[in-house]
């Protein structure tokens, strides 16, 4: 890792939710159910896999969401514990910065860094499910949604949809959410992101260097 905020956005700890009895695996990703995953896992006392655990597993679920939808909601959950936890500052120096800086915070990074962080603990031919929002009722028996975030106002909606320094990773994720329905193991995942946003593809990859297994990179 290089820095404090690489430890953030791929934490030493990568966990994986069993779902009981179904003996479905689940990879739980803010924004996309993760309060509905955890809140069920404590009720149900579901059992986690962590790090070198995951090698083990044949097939893991992974919920995806709309990139677009998935960014303004995240990046005003941000902003919101931002402030709220530090009342020092105002809305408008939090709003720059996350407008502004890639990814500060683990609710609006990219789903893609997300997996990418999962894949350091992947067995080479680990089949990812991508499931749709709608799985998420489906296997916990309820959607939690964060308490006391309000809705993004149409102001930072049309902040969020102008900006242009994450575009090559939100178009990544829009290849992923494309994938929904589909199980493919990691490499066959970027196989299918350089077959269809070439530029996209390369562009992370060269931000990904010190993050991605050499297994993986694709020549």
């Amino acid at each position: 890792m290089l820095s404090h905020l690489d430890r953030i956005i791929f934490p030493d700890r990568c966990e994986v939710i069993e779902v009981i009895p179904s003996q479905r695996y689940v990879y739980p990703i803010f924004k996309n159910g993760h309060s509905s995953f955890v809140s069920a896992k404590r009720k149900n006392k579901w059992p986690v896999r962590i790090n070198q655990q995951i090698r083990k597993l044949k097939q893991i679920d992974i919920i995806i969401r709309n990139p677009e939808d998935r960014l303004i909601s995240g990046i005003n959950t941000y902003i919101h514990f931002t402030i709220r936890d530090n009342l020092t500052l105002d809305q408008e120096t939090v709003q720059w910065f996350a407008l502004n800086h890639l990814y500060l915070n683990r609710h609006y990074c990219p789903q893609f860094l997300w997996i990418l962080n999962i894949a350091r603990y992947l067995d080479i031919d680990t089949k990812l499910n991508f499931l749709p929002m709608s799985e998420i009722g489906i296997i916990t028996g309820f959607n939690k949604k964060p308490d006391g975030v309000p809705p993004a106002s149409d102001e930072l909606i049309k902040k969020i949809k102008l900006a242009t320094n994450n575009k090559m990773y939100q178009r990544i994720d829009a290849v992923i959410f494309e994938c929904i329905g589909q199980s493919l193991t990691f490499k066959e995942l970027l196989q299918q992101i350089n077959t269809i946003d070439p530029d996209a593809y390369n562009y992370v990859i060269v931000h990904s260097q010190q993050i991605l297994n050499p297994t993986y990179v694709l020549s």
